[in-house]
């Protein structure tokens, strides 16, 4: 029996409604040797070849499903980046590149970066996620200025046009509402942000039927966070978040997929199974695939031996996928960057943090081989 399928069965009883309740708040030194001229050196045993690291892409694509990982423009100087994303991935996710404030921090667009990123995509046979059309923290001053004294949607209908029509035809999902839920705001469960304060809640069923008429053949994305842990606020948000698709689905809005961000974080402790399983079942029976869109794990303690630690990032990594994997409606898992030196837990977290799938020197780690026993 494969281990996933070992996942306590009583979560399958869970209801929208029951979900808050089921939240509960937890709280060589190397030397010289000399030989005499009739003794003959000691034979030194062959260095054993270490076997190779199979592909992400190959174990996830046996699943039916894609694996990606967000990149940076900048990093593509890197030979060893560069060979192993065409390794490992399908699908790549622009990190920064494509965020609005990214690509026009003035009102004259710059696609250099981002170009620089669907042209490697494009050499190398990958996909790629449009990520991000609307985020509250990449809107540029100048657009945040504009929308807040005109109101007026076609300042976002000629970003979704400049972007869309330049990239639609290399993406195949499209982020286009990104962390619209903030339970602290009021407003039944959705974040106050300039989008919301500009024209309501409407702003995304408007925002995902402008996409959609964009890129009509593309998978519409409502990506979020913070949704894996055992607390009365992360109950409240995956609540929120039903909600929400339950009313853009009354209305007939086209959002196709949710994505689940999954930044896990060992400082909550370890993920909350049932509240997970109860959110993927409630998701997958509105008729929504799910897309794992930004994997990684920040650790609770950099103080252990690495080995330690490993293996305690190694287990968060599979907890969670074993319970999201038991679904047919997942497409695909992308991480948040593969290596730790492109991490951004360097900077949030911890420069030490080791919460990706290779290491600094693009060795392999044990969540790479977490990743892959989840795909079996």
């Amino acid at each position: 029996m494969k281990r996933r399928n070992l996942i306590v069965g009583a979560a399958a009883a869970l209801t929208v409604g029951q979900l808050v309740g089921c939240a509960r708040v937890d709280r060589t030194e190397t030397g010289s040797v000399t030989t005499s001229p009739d003794q003959a050196p000691a034979r030194q045993p062959r260095p054993a070849t270490p076997p190779p690291v199979r592909a992400l892409r190959s174990a996830a694509s046996s699943r039916g499903l894609y694996f990606g990982a967000a990149i940076q423009a900048g990093t593509l100087g890197d030979s060893r980046l560069r060979s192993i994303v065409v390794r490992d991935c399908s699908t790549i996710t622009p990190e920064w590149a494509m965020k609005w404030d990214a690509l026009a921090p003035g009102r004259t667009y710059n696609f250099s970066e981002m170009d620089q990123l669907a042209s490697f995509a494009a050499r190398n046979g990958l996909a790629m996620r449009g990520h991000t059309l609307l985020w509250h923290k990449s809107l540029p001053s100048w657009a945040a200025s504009a929308l807040a004294s005109s109101r007026d949607w076609a300042i976002i209908d000629d970003h979704f046009s400049k972007v869309i029509g330049r990239y639609g035809n290399q993406v195949r999902e499209w982020d286009v509402i990104n962390e619209p839920i903030e339970p602290n705001h009021g407003g039944r469960g959705l974040r106050n942000n300039q989008f919301y304060k500009a024209f309501g809640e409407d702003y995304i069923e408007r925002a995902l039927e402008s996409a959609r008429a964009r890129a009509p053949r593309a998978r519409m994305v409502i990506n979020e966070y913070g949704l894996e842990y055992n607390s009365g606020y992360e109950g409240q948000r995956r609540l929120s978040l039903l909600r929400l698709l339950e009313r853009l689905r009354s209305r007939g809005a086209p959002v196709d997929t949710v994505g689940l961000q999954a930044h896990l974080d060992l400082r909550k402790g370890t993920v909350y199974a049932d509240g997970i399983y109860g959110l993927m079942r409630d998701i997958r029976n509105m008729g929504l695939k799910v897309a794992i869109t930004e994997l990684d794990v920040a650790e609770a303690n950099t103080g252990l031996s690495v080995e330690r630690r490993d293996s305690l990032v190694a287990d968060e990594t599979r907890r969670y996928l074993d319970i999201v994997l038991q679904f047919n409606n997942v497409l695909g898992v992308s991480t948040w960057g593969l290596n730790d030196s492109h991490s951004w837990l360097r900077t949030q977290r911890s420069s030490a943090n080791r919460g990706l799938p290779y290491d600094r020197e693009w060795q392999a780690k044990p969540m790479h081989n977490a990743i892959l026993t989840a795909f079996a």
